[in-house]
């Protein structure tokens, strides 16, 4: 996880979900993996251009705000989440 200002991506970085903290937002860019994790992620609304914020992300699920939902992301399913860090 990011821990300090020093371990920030460079402006621009695109990064796996779990990379980010709880309290950062980020706009999704790409989601990697074969058609049923992209379409069960697409079905919960984490689509390329919206926005999602880390809510929780220490140990079990990665709990994320996208739009008004919150979801709950199991590790592997979180790491197909491409997103830049705003």
């Amino acid at each position: 996880m990011l821990s300090s200002r020093s371990d920030l991506p460079p402006s621009g970085a695109v990064l796996p979900l779990p990379m980010m903290s709880a309290g950062q937002v980020g706009e999704i860019v790409r989601l990697c993996g074969g058609r049923g994790p992209v379409r069960r992620l697409t079905e919960m609304g984490v689509v390329p251009g919206a926005w999602i914020e880390v809510l929780s992300d220490g140990g079990g699920p990665m709990i994320v705000r996208v739009g008004g939902t919150r979801l709950g992301l199991a590790p592997g399913i979180a790491r197909r989440v491409l997103v830049r860090p705003r």
